[in-house]
């Protein structure tokens, strides 16, 4: 995993699950977007956006044990 900014991450692998949490504890995070991608001469480029049935109503990012892959995450705080 490597964080791009405040909220946003790349996370890539493989069988992997990722969820989130706040160093606030009267905060909660939850992944605000979720984006598959690759990069191409070191630019992102998006693939399909993943919606809530990819990141379980936003609490966690998945990637499949079969293949690898790179996903771009957006995370908000409630």
């Amino acid at each position: 995993m490597l964080r791009l900014g405040e909220d946003e991450f790349l996370i890539a692998g493989k069988g992997i699950v990722v969820t989130f949490e706040t160093v606030a504890g009267d905060e909660r995070a939850g992944v605000e977007s979720a984006w598959e991608g690759r990069f191409e001469a070191g630019r992102w480029i998006p693939g399909r956006r993943l919606n809530g049935d990819q990141t379980h109503q936003g609490r966690h990012i998945r990637l499949p044990p079969d293949q690898f892959g790179v996903q771009r995450v957006r995370l908000y705080r409630y």
